[in-house]
């Protein structure tokens, strides 16, 4: 007993009756008695962050707009958009008047403020609104991610979710502020240019001036609505991707392969689901009693794959591990 006690470092002196440490029980109450130190609080209770953190004040959507807006790519591509019209008006001064053969609305283009507005929506819906939108959504995370700043953010801390909530909202409303500026810009362009005739459909119905505004109106929502396909497969493919040109050039690449199999009859049905299959229905609100089938369909669809891609976008992004 003596040697096992020698080899703890424990001598006779120390060892008290009953085989105690002397002095434990007055250790023991001195910790007892001490007052309980009070649990450490990081900010709100639970979260374990800073004290004074709010998820909410990080990376508001106002921060994030002005962020996005000052960028050369957002002037770059609102200088092009508004040069749009002036290119067809002079393409229209250097051309020939024989329209000939030509589709009936290029027939219409200088009819009218109203009918530049509606030509330029119309060269514009297959391939041009589809790149501008995947741009703007493709690009602000695959940007910061290139840039090595997408892993700061994280840190300061930015909380995923509302990083792509901000980044996917200022994405949609550029979006809209884009075509808009596009189909002003042409309306104004097109009156300076050749007058404030009435918006005539290729029919040769004539409507008047605010039955041709609301019209172009509604075709306009109607192409930012079948875009939303391209867009929400842009913001997916940004957030697993550090190269802005790979999230754009696959919502492009979409577009192409979405256009030529809507191309292959044999297919039947199946091509409804296309995100391109109902990208001209507006067209059929250019007569006197608009049909609204094929714009419905062509919505829901897009819309459809709008969700799906935005939401894969915020589970992948989730469970992502951020390096750059």
């Amino acid at each position: 007993m003596s040697t096992e006690r020698t080899a703890r470092g424990e001598t006779d002196e120390q060892v008290g009756p009953g085989g105690r440490l002397e002095g434990t029980d007055e250790l023991t109450a001195a910790l007892d008695a001490a007052p309980p130190e009070p649990p450490r609080q990081h900010g709100p209770v639970g979260t374990g962050a800073a004290e004074g953190f709010r998820a909410r004040r990080t990376l508001t959507v106002r921060a994030e707009a002005a962020r996005q807006v000052t960028r050369r790519r957002t002037l770059v591509t609102a200088i092009l958009l508004a040069a749009l019209p002036l290119v067809l008006v002079g393409a229209f001064a250097l051309g020939d008047d024989d329209a000939s053969g030509a589709p009936d609305f290029v027939a219409l283009a200088t009819e009218g403020g109203a009918n530049l507005a509606l030509f330029t929506l119309f060269v514009a819906t297959g391939f041009l609104i589809p790149l501008v939108v995947s741009l703007l959504c493709g690009d602000p995370l695959s940007s910061e991610a290139s840039w090595s700043s997408l892993r700061y953010l994280l840190v300061s801390p930015v909380p995923r979710r509302r990083l792509l909530r901000s980044k996917l909202v200022v994405a949609l409303v550029s979006s809209v502020i884009a075509v808009t500026e596009l189909m002003v810009v042409a309306y104004l362009v097109g009156t300076l240019a050749y007058g404030t005739d009435p918006l005539v459909s290729p029919a040769g119905e004539t409507f008047t001036t605010w039955g041709g505004i609301w019209r172009l109106a509604v075709a306009t929502g109607a192409v930012l609505l079948g875009t939303l396909a391209f867009g929400g497969f842009a913001f997916f493919v940004g957030t697993r991707t550090d190269a802005p040109l790979a999230a754009v050039g696959s919502a492009v690449l979409l577009v192409v392969v979405s256009t030529v199999l809507d191309q292959i009859q044999a297919l039947g049905d199946l091509r409804e689901g296309l995100p391109t299959h109902y990208q001209y229905s507006w067209v059929e609100l250019m007569q006197t009693d608009p049909v609204w089938d094929d714009l419905l369909r062509g919505a829901l669809w897009a819309l459809l794959w709008g969700v799906v891609a935005v939401r894969l976008g915020f589970w992948s992004f989730r469970r992502k591990d951020v390096l750059s």
